[in-house]
C-alpha cells in the first residue's frame, strides 16, 4: 500500500514509502541529534514524513517538503528530524529538517553496503538514501556502517517485475548537501573542454577512452581528406601541364576523388557519433 511507480524509467526500483520503516530504528533513538545540527521548520503533506528521512522541496508549494528520491534529486535539501541545538524556526512548522550537523538517517543497501565516508545520496524508495557510486548531488556523508546499524528487510520490485530484497537502516550522517564528484568520474589527463564538448554532444557523461578513440578518428579523417585532395590536386595540375587535353579527363577524377572524401567523411562522423553516444 506504500508503494508507487518511479516516473524516471533510468531508475529499476518501485519507490517504497518509509511511514512503515518507524519500527526499525525507534522515535527515541532518531530524536536525538549530533550536538552541532540545526533545522529549518518546513510544513509538509506528506503522511509518510518520519524522524530521518531524507526530504526535498515541493515544487510549487513555498516552503514545504516532501520525501526525497531520484526524480526530485535537484531539489533534496536536508534529513528530517527534531530538538535540534538550534532551530531556526518555531516548533509550529510540519517538520524540522536537519540542514548542517549530524543526524541519523534511513540508508539502504540497493548501491551496495554502506561504510563510514560513504557519501549519501536520494535512491529509488522515497526518503532513504544510499551510497553514491557515480558523481550527483549528496546529502551527506556516512558515519557509521550499515552491517552495524538495526536493519529490516523490504522486497522491492523491479519495472520487468523481478524482486529484490534491500536492506534499510539508520545510520548518523554528517549532513552537508554539495555535488559530489566520483572518483570513476574524474578525468585527469583529457583537456576539460574536450571532455565538456563529448559530453553535451553524447548528452551524458562520456568515458575518457571512448573520448580518446573518437579524438583519433578526427585526426584521422582530417589526414586522409588532406592527402586525398592534396595528391589529387597535385596529379591534376601535372597532368593538365603535360597534356592540356586532358582536362575532361582530370576533372572526372577530382570528382571520384571528391566522392571518395565524401564517403569517409559521412562514415567516419557516424562512427565517432555512435562511440560516443552508445
Amino acid at each position: 500500500m506504500f508503494s508507487q511507480r518511479l516516473k524516471n524509467p533510468k531508475h529499476k526500483y518501485i519507490a517504497l514509502g518509509i511511514g512503515v520503516l518507524v519500527s526499525l530504528v525507534g522515535v527515541s533513538s532518531l530524536s536525538a541529534q549530533g550536538v552541532s545540527s540545526i533545522a529549518q521548520g518546513f510544513q509538509t503533506t506528506d503522511s509518510n514524513m518520519v524522524s530521518g528521512a531524507i526530504v526535498s522541496l515541493k515544487n510549487g508549494t513555498p516552503n514545504a517538503v516532501e520525501l526525497s528520491n531520484v526524480t526530485n534529486l535537484d531539489q533534496m535539501i536536508g534529513v528530517a528530524g527534531n530538538k535540534s541545538v538550534i532551530e531556526l524556526s518555531s516548533s509550529s512548522a510540519g517538520v524540522q529538517v536537519v540542514t548542517n550537523g549530524v543526524t541519523p538517517t534511513l540508508v539502504s543497501d540497493i548501491n551496495g553496503d554502506i561504510k563510514s565516508g560513504d557519501k549519501i545520496t536520494a535512491s529509488p524508495l522515497a526518503g532513504v538514501g544510499m551510497r553514491a557510486t557515480n558523481s550527483t548531488l549528496v546529502i551527506g556523508s556516512a558515519l557509521g556502517d550499515l552491517s552495524a546499524a538495526k536493519k529490516e528487510t523490504r522486497t522491492v520490485t523491479d519495472k520487468n517485475g523481478k524482486t529484490t530484497d534491500v536492506h534499510i537502516g539508520a545510520v548518523a550522517v554528517q549532513v552537508d548537501k554539495v555535488f559530489y564528484e566520483a572518483p570513476s568520474d574524474k578525468n585527469t589527463f583529457l583537456p576539460p573542454a574536450l571532455q565538456d564538448f563529448a559530453d553535451g554532444l553524447a548528452g551524458h557523461k562520456v568515458s575518457p577512452v571512448r573520448v580518446v578513440v573518437a579524438a583519433l578518428l578526427v585526426v584521422f579523417l582530417f589526414a586522409a581528406v588532406t592527402i586525398l585532395l592534396y595528391s589529387a590536386v597535385r596529379s591534376s595540375i601535372i597532368s593538365i601541364g603535360r597534356n592540356p587535353l586532358s582536362e575532361s579527363a582530370v576533372r572526372k577524377s577530382l570528382m571520384q576523388v571528391g566522392l571518395t572524401v565524401t564517403g569517409i567523411f559521412v562514415f567516419t562522423t557516424i562512427v565517432i557519433y555512435l562511440i560516443l553516444t552508445l
